[in-house]
C-alpha cells in the first residue's frame, strides 16, 4: 500500500453530475493507500463566494472574485506543494486549462505526474496522441503515466 499524498486536479466539480465520477476516482486512490488534497473539497472560501454573489455593485463583485480567486490560488498551489504527487483528470473535449497548469506546475516542482483519460475522443495535437502533446509530455517527463480507465490506476508503476 502507498502512503502517497496525492493532489487532484479536474475539473469535476463545475458540475454536480460528475460527482459520482469523481468520487469513484477517490475511491479507487484511496483504495491504493493514498491521502488525497481535492481542491473541490476546500471550503475556506465558500462563505466568501456566497457573500461575493449577492454584492449588486459590479465593480465590487469583480473586486472580491478577484480577491477570491487569489485566495483559491494560493491554496491550491500550497496543496499541490505538499503532496507527492499530482493526479489529473483529463477527459472532456480538451484538457481544462486550470487541470493542465497545475500539472504543469506539480511537474515543474519535480513531482511524479499521472493522468486519467477515459474519454474515447482524441485531443492531441497528433494522431494518436490523446491529450495534449505539452502535458502529456509533463506526466511522462514527471515518472507518471497517463491511464484510460479508473480500473488502470497504479501509482505504483
Amino acid at each position: 500500500m502507498s502512503s502517497q499524498r496525492i493532489y487532484l486536479a479536474s475539473p469535476l466539480g463545475f458540475s454536480p453530475e460528475n460527482q459520482s465520477y469523481l468520487a469513484k476516482v477517490k475511491e479507487r486512490l484511496a483504495a491504493l493507500g493514498c491521502t488525497l488534497f481535492d481542491p473541490w473539497d476546500q471550503t475556506r472560501y465558500a462563505v466568501d463566494i456566497d457573500n461575493a454573489l449577492q454584492l449588486a455593485d459590479y465593480a465590487g463583485r469583480v473586486e472580491a472574485f478577484h480577491r477570491i480567486a487569489s485566495g483559491i490560488g494560493a491554496l491550491n498551489e500550497e496543496g499541490i506543494r505538499g503532496a507527492d504527487i499530482v493526479f489529473a483528470i483529463l477527459d472532456g473535449a480538451e484538457v481544462d486549462s486550470g487541470t493542465a497548469s497545475e500539472v504543469g506546475f506539480g511537474s515543474a516542482l519535480g513531482k511524479r505526474c499521472y493522468g486519467l483519460r477515459t474519454d474515447l475522443r482524441d485531443c492531441g495535437d497528433f494522431v494518436g496522441v490523446p491529450i495534449n502533446l505539452q502535458v502529456l509530455h509533463f506526466i511522462e517527463r514527471s515518472g507518471g503515466r497517463l491511464f484510460r480507465s479508473i480500473g488502470e490506476i497504479d501509482i505504483a508503476s
